[in-house]
């Protein structure tokens, strides 16, 4: 069984093994689901079937063993690109934090690509990411390509949710949705790959909302002067003076403290959401004002003041 290296979603594998199965593989996917539930992982490993010796002779799994099975472990291979942020920003020799949205002109080279042969493989396979942060332009371009790809392209559009996305585009694809991971799940993948205690993998995985990506992320973490902040927010003991303080003291690091912060208030936020949704509106405010560039201790004052008020 391929895909084996995936945790759960075994609804997806059924799809997409049955096509590759029957040999009727679509020329256009929209994976669904949230970040690190394994749409990227899964969309390579689909990738590395299509493309390994061992499809061509009827085996329906990557041998992880041949050349182009190792390169695109190696993320070398011409025939498997992931277009993405990174990619753009090499496109327009631009730094990575200006990259806010998928652009036409990224669309546009990625036709170019899409309009050549492969050069090692059967298939072309480009996976775009984050879709749902295409620009309307770039949809529209892009649906040229997928109403009439070239036999040798595949392309994965991997999105959280497909509001944003034309639903010209959303038509033209083949729809596989990834699900949250389970806390069992999640704490177990700890422990068996991080050798994490049970309590720390546990905790870990309560407040990950089903994303191993997010649970691997804040690992090293300390999240203990996080939960110390929310603690007295919530026990409305945070006073405005520590608010300024706070904010001057993670003005450098304000995402990863907003994202910090933002995984322990959703976790109160299921216990009791009536009480706790306008927290979580705060805090995701305040983390899209810094993807807006606004400067970090403004965008956190405005939080912590907002979070003091909300608990009134």
């Amino acid at each position: 069984m391929s895909f084996n290296n995936i945790i759960n979603q075994d609804k997806a594998k059924q799809i997409v093994l049955g096509q590759l199965g029957s040999k009727r593989i679509p020329h256009a996917y929209l994976f669904l689901g949230p970040d690190g539930v394994g749409r990227k992982k899964f969309a390579l490993e689909l990738a590395k079937i299509l493309n390994c010796k061992g499809y061509s002779q009827g085996k329906i799994e990557a041998c992880n063993t041949c050349i182009p099975c190792n390169k695109i472990n190696n993320s070398l291979h011409p025939d498997v690109q992931i277009i993405d942020f990174n990619w753009q920003a090499r496109l327009e020799d631009e730094d990575i934090e200006k990259q806010k949205a998928l652009k036409i002109d990224t669309i546009r080279a990625v036709q170019k690509e899409v309009s050549l042969k492969p050069s090692e493989s059967k298939w072309k396979i480009f996976i775009l990411e984050p879709a749902e942060k295409i620009t309307t332009d770039a949809a529209n371009c892009l649906l040229k390509t997928l109403e009439e790809p070239p036999q040798w392209t595949i392309i994965i559009l991997l999105a959280l949710h497909k509001d944003n996305l034309p639903a010209t585009v959303v038509s033209r694809t083949q729809i596989v949705i990834f699900n949250p991971l389970s806390e069992k799940e999640i704490s177990g993948f700890l422990i068996k790959n991080y050798s994490l205690s049970i309590e720390k993998a546990g905790n870990l995985a309560r407040i990950c909302e089903g994303s191993i990506a997010d649970a691997v992320f804040h690992m090293e973490e300390d999240l203990e002067e996080t939960s110390l902040v929310w603690q007295k927010i919530k026990n409305k003991s945070f006073s405005t003076i520590e608010a300024m303080s706070f904010s001057q003291k993670y003005s450098k690091t304000p995402f990863e403290f907003l994202s910090q912060l933002l995984m322990l208030v959703k976790q109160d936020f299921r216990q009791d959401p009536s009480y706790f949704r306008s927290c979580v509106e705060t805090v995701l405010n305040s983390l899209n004002l810094l993807e807006a560039n606004v400067n970090g201790q403004m965008a956190l004052d405005l939080a912590f003041l907002k979070l003091k008020n909300n608990m009134k």
